[in-house]
């Protein structure tokens, strides 16, 4: 991770900061055709992260913790999961 570039370890997803006046918006890969902020685009690449970690238990702390990050985007755990789902079958 960088000021402008996010990658995930687990999975080839990525955010990025977009060139702009303040340089405050990113876009994240999973996501297209939408614009986040610096913490929103963590969340995104935190969520990606907790649903392709096969080391990653699967436990209600672990739950809680994509619900949260869902819920930072503005969707569902299950919506993050189709999406990510059709992109990486």
């Amino acid at each position: 991770m960088c000021d402008w570039s996010i990658t995930s370890a687990v999975v080839g997803e990525f955010a990025e900061r977009l060139p702009g006046p303040d340089e405050s918006d990113w876009r994240v890969s999973w996501l297209p055709g939408r614009v986040f902020t610096r913490d929103q685009a963590l969340a995104a690449m935190e969520l990606v992260e907790l649903l392709y970690d096969p080391d990653r238990p699967n436990s209600p702390a672990t739950q809680a913790t994509i619900a949260a990050a869902a819920e930072i985007l503005g969707i569902r755990p299950i919506d993050a999961a189709i999406t990510l789902s059709e992109r990486h079958p």
